[in-house]
């Protein structure tokens, strides 16, 4: 069955190697009716979606220029399937997910509107994985709240990581030992002492920053990996190696990584959350993991 698929990406000045090319061209190879959307774009015209679209006629290797030139400006509701592939935009962020559960509203989409942007988050784990394989976690917006955890648990390490950010930015590795563990948790949490003082809340209004403080898992060093499902089912992934002076192990940062195999108890946790993600409309999504716990869901 050939299916009318609409894929929607941020514009890019070129094609890189990652699943802006390789989806669309896969689904080309496959038979299918490709269209590449850019999100950023999206908009409403006397009701109905529409943003910027080319016909994908070609693969596009890495290195290729973006089609600029193809765009034009059409509807987005006569497609069998929508399939989104980045995140709007920070500026546009909500408004585009508006617009999206709109379309979603009239076409199928491979990962639900709604669970797409809660889920995307490092806030929601404990929504689709039981604790049983969660790292204990802390997610505040008050550096008093977080200081308080540290200090009572001196010989334990923390992942600091803003709530909804990624490719490792703004993550660090806090304990009781280290001399500038306040100042870390001061500015992950928006130091919102230090800029009243400066500034005065009158002036500048709320000073708070929500992020995300998970116990360091000490088998993450030899056991991170990048699982990814369709429909509720492993079919690929990679391990993730850290360089040994970052906690750190994103491919982007230049981490290095290889082919990975799960074992019999791995790939039956990945199946079994797989089906919790279905019930949650995600079809297609990747796992941080260091079994038994997950780190993260992308």
């Amino acid at each position: 069955m050939t299916y009318r698929v609409l894929v929607l990406i941020s514009r890019l000045d070129e094609y890189r190697l990652d699943n802006h090319s390789l989806i669309p061209n896969a689904l080309l190879r496959a038979g299918h009716d490709v269209f590449v959307g850019d999100i950023e774009t999206l908009g409403i015209a006397d009701s109905v979606v529409v943003c910027d679209i080319f016909r994908l006629d070609q693969e596009y290797a890495s290195g290729v220029p973006f089609p600029d030139m193809k765009l034009a400006r059409s509807t987005a509701e006569n497609f069998d399937l929508v399939w989104v592939l980045a995140n709007p935009h920070p500026e546009l962020l909500l408004d585009s997910y508006e617009l999206l559960w709109v379309l979603n509203e009239r076409v199928p989409f491979v990962n639900r509107t709604v669970s797409m942007l809660m889920l995307n988050s490092k806030i929601t784990l404990p929504s689709v994985v039981d604790r049983d394989h969660l790292p204990e976690q802390h997610v505040a917006n008050r550096f008093d709240h977080l200081d308080q955890v540290v200090r009572l648990d001196p010989g334990s390490s923390w992942i600091l990581k803003p709530a909804n950010e990624g490719c490792g930015a703004d993550v660090y590795l806090v304990n009781r030992a280290e001399h500038n563990y306040r100042a870390l948790l001061q500015s992950a949490t928006g130091n919102e002492t230090t800029r009243y003082e400066m500034y005065g809340r009158p002036t500048i209004g709320l000073s708070r920053k929500y992020v995300t403080m998970q116990r360091f898992v000490p088998n993450v060093v030899d056991n991170e990996n990048r699982v990814m499902l369709s429909g509720g089912v492993p079919f690929c992934g990679f391990r993730r190696f850290h360089h040994d002076k970052d906690h750190r192990a994103n491919v982007t940062l230049g981490n290095a990584f290889e082919g990975l195999t799960l074992n019999a108890e791995e790939d039956k946790f990945c199946r079994r959350l797989g089906d919790d993600l279905i019930r949650h409309g995600i079809y297609f999504a990747g796992i941080d993991l260091a079994y038994p716990y997950v780190l993260e869901l992308n």
